[in-house]
């Protein structure tokens, strides 16, 4: 029995639909991810990792000919985990692909074996050894990068076509030789990674010591950082753990080389920050391979970092918080919103708008600076792809595309509790220092809504009263 929103695809010569079904009604879900799989015994454990991340998970299942329970509309990524039929991936993602139509999704395998199939297939492939946390977190950041390249190319296209701004985005990010950092004693099996990379034009630079790591960590980029774990799990764990809490290398992924036999902290290392644990009898390309992919997925995340610093211009964004202003706001909301609706993803919005908080005249040069300080700090706390603006002196509006009120809400209590615990200097000692007041309001994108009637809608909510385009523009 297949409902109304599922599908059946068969293993044909170009797997086609076997069957037809009704369109359900267009619902805005929290980011969904689909779990392909031939083993439903290893994909539940996955399964439980990414819902609790979460992700709204479900599961297709490949019986050798037909792949059954395929969603109608098309996940934020799709993870094949595959023991038998790992040969005949490539036709079922083609045939994914053909079924989900238009929307660019990420597929990511967690394969028991290598076998003999095309791997371009895939955008990321991850072999045993491989903890659920490192699948669970590979899928998490495929996601991110997808979204990070779909709004950085929506901004150009705003630029472009509402703005008549030119902007090329870079495409040299690659050309450049990844730089790893490894730290650790010089063992035979460290040196032995250390010398292919090398022989793929990698730049690798070499700490012995924690204190030398942290030296090079500080004075220089890298785009990987591998640690020695083979012979104990320290100081491995205390760097990976330093690093995860510092804002400059929380994104630097760390991996660690370790003895299958002797190595018992996967847990703990995932939670100290690891993005990967690599085996150190596994075969010499196979590590150096994991070592590169986790290095350009942060070359790539690094630049597109840039990307979103660097785009706007006078035109777009307002000078004393470097947000973007309400022309753009607007213009660009309405791209989002048809995006959103197109991929059939949730969008919510935040308004808010702060006031002083004193007791006494505050002069009003004192509260401009406050409150553009506030919009600096707001940019801060949530993700690069997120469309934070300055509507006016005292509103702001950040966008989380991809995101549901439920997902949303404890990034507004995050920033009420920053926002209300910031002082700011009154310009009278004796008064000292006053507080500004944050008024919030968050909705989620209702399928009838356009981007005005979203926007207006936050608004009305944070006023108490309807918001129209005529009171906007007075």
């Amino acid at each position: 029995m297949v409902n109304g929103s599922e599908r059946t695809l068969g293993l044909t010569k170009d797997m086609v639909m076997q069957n037809d079904s009704l369109e359900p009604q267009m619902a805005l879900a929290k980011t969904g991810i689909l779990i392909a799989t031939d083993n439903m015994t290893e994909s539940g454990f996955i399964g439980d990792a990414l819902t609790e991340q979460g992700y709204d998970v479900k599961f297709c299942v490949f019986d050798g000919e037909t792949l059954k329970g395929t969603p109608i509309h098309a996940p934020s990524a799709v993870l094949f985990v595959f023991s038998d039929y790992v040969e005949k991936t490539p036709a079922i993602i083609a045939a994914l692909k053909k079924h989900f139509g238009p929307k660019d999704i990420p597929f990511i395998g967690a394969l028991t074996r290598e076998g003999d199939f095309d791997r371009t297939a895939f955008d990321s492939i991850i072999f045993p050894p491989a903890h659920i946390t490192q699948i669970a977190n590979r899928v998490s950041s495929m996601i991110r990068l997808g979204q990070m390249e779909h709004e950085i190319i929506r901004r150009v296209e705003t630029l472009r076509e509402d703005f008549d701004v030119a902007y090329t985005l870079c495409d040299e990010v690659l050309n450049n030789p990844f730089r790893i950092l490894f730290i650790g004693k010089a063992t035979p099996d460290f040196m032995i990674i250390i010398n292919a990379l090398q022989k793929k034009n990698v730049e690798v630079v070499a700490a012995f010591t924690s204190f030398s790591a942290f030296d090079y960590l500080h004075e220089r980029t890298f785009d990987a950082v591998v640690m020695n774990a083979l012979e104990q799990s320290e100081p491995a764990l205390t760097i990976s753990e330093s690093m995860k809490r510092n804002a400059k290398l929380f994104h630097v992924p760390t991996l660690f080389l370790v003895d299958p036999e002797t190595f018992q902290d996967h847990e703990l290392a995932y939670k100290k920050g690891a993005r990967d644990i690599i085996s150190s009898n596994a075969d010499t390309q196979e590590i150096s391979g994991r070592i590169l992919e986790l290095a350009n997925y942060h070359r790539i995340h690094d630049q597109l970092k840039s990307e979103f610093s660097s785009i706007g211009g006078e035109t777009c964004v307002d000078p004393a918080t470097g947000l973007f202003n309400q022309d753009f706001f607007r213009a660009h909301m309405r791209r989002v919103c048809e995006a959103m609706k197109k991929t059939q993803e949730p969008l919510s919005l935040i308004a808010i708008r702060v006031t002083p908080n004193a007791s006494y005249m505050i002069p009003g040069e004192k509260v401009s600076e406050a409150v553009s300080q506030i919009g600096s700090i707001l940019k801060s706390l949530v993700r690069m792809q997120d469309i934070t603006a300055r509507l006016d002196e005292n509103t702001f509006m950040i966008a989380f595309p991809g995101e549901d009120h439920e997902s949303v809400s404890p990034v507004l209590d995050r920033i009420a509790g920053i926002v209300e615990c910031a002082a700011f200097e009154s310009g009278d000692a004796e008064k000292g220092a006053f507080t500004l007041s944050l008024e919030p309001a968050l909705v989620e994108m209702m399928p009838h809504e356009d981007s005005e009637a979203f926007i207006n809608s936050a608004l009305s909510k944070l006023t108490g009263e309807a918001v129209t385009e005529e009171k906007i523009s007075a």
